[in-house]
């Protein structure tokens, strides 16, 4: 008896060790995401029946998101963004986990798709392409505010060889309180005013689309 209390013990203290050492490395390898909402445009059929070929180019010269000054809030931060889409004045549904590209395919293929323009899956013969080259998409902490910067150049090229562009840029500042979720909040505002701030019939006007 005395011997199986011993061995029952020892493997108690052997599965405490071994729980104990999956906790921390679950803890170290736990990487922070920033959480963006999307909030749609109004919807509108006014390019209804229009198509394009979109591509996303990244065009930073600085690749890392994170600013010098918010590193210590973000250690180990991979780049990712959760991201939920929301209809306006609505809560926000969860789409995915994307990294910086996709994450802009995503919402300008639903950008686009509220004015009526449907993106194609590939290049397509016959059919305009939009190019989004990323400029600066950065998230840092000035004092006591986080700072929020996005930038990029929307070109539409027509079948016809006319090609439009737009320059789109923008951030903000908001005051940082416990936690991360402030920064969230500031980033979803900037992602959702300049992906809307995209002026899609413009562009297939001066295309001569």
């Amino acid at each position: 008896m005395h011997k199986m209390n011993r061995s029952l013990r020892r493997q108690v203290i052997w599965s405490a060790v071994l729980l104990t050492a999956f906790g921390v490395a679950s803890c170290a390898t736990t990487i922070p995401e920033l959480q963006i909402q999307y909030t749609l445009p109004a919807l509108s059929d006014r390019l209804k029946g229009r198509v394009v070929s979109l591509i996303i180019e990244d065009q930073r010269a600085n690749m890392s998101i994170i600013g010098r000054g918010a590193l210590g809030d973000f250690e180990g931060f991979s780049n990712a963004f959760a991201l939920s889409v929301a209809e306006p004045n609505q809560t926000g549904s969860s789409v995915g986990i994307f990294q910086v590209s996709p994450l802009l395919r995503e919402a300008f293929t639903r950008r686009l798709g509220r004015s009526g323009v449907k993106v194609l899956p590939g290049k397509q013969a016959g059919a305009p392409t939009l190019v989004i080259g990323l400029k600066e998409f950065s998230l840092d902490l000035a004092g006591r505010e986080w700072l929020c910067k996005m930038s990029y150049e929307a070109r539409l090229i027509g079948e016809n060889g006319g090609v439009a562009t737009q320059l789109i840029n923008g951030e903000a500042r908001r005051y940082k309180v416990i936690g991360r979720d402030a920064a969230d909040a500031l980033m979803g505002e900037v992602f959702t005013d300049m992906v809307n701030s995209l002026n899609v019939a413009r562009l297939f006007e001066q295309a001569g689309l």
